[in-house]
């Protein structure tokens, strides 16, 4: 489905360096976020289990004492 809408002539420009036209540069934009996302909850993930390790070994250290 094609729609014609208005668009500012900066953001044509910066979409246009993410794609041929504007539709493929917001699609492509859309899917960057989206990974740029995914990393972050990734890193998150990760974060958490070094952080529940680190609180495990401790509380196995310091039950010994």
């Amino acid at each position: 489905m094609s729609r014609v809408v208005r668009v500012d002539e900066e953001a044509l420009a910066i979409a246009l360096k993410y794609g041929k036209n504007l539709s493929a540069g917001i699609m492509k934009m859309e899917e960057m976020l989206a990974a740029q996302e995914k990393a972050k909850r990734d890193y998150t993930r990760i974060e958490e289990m070094v952080r529940r390790t680190i609180r495990e070994e401790l509380d196995v250290l310091t039950s010994r004492y």
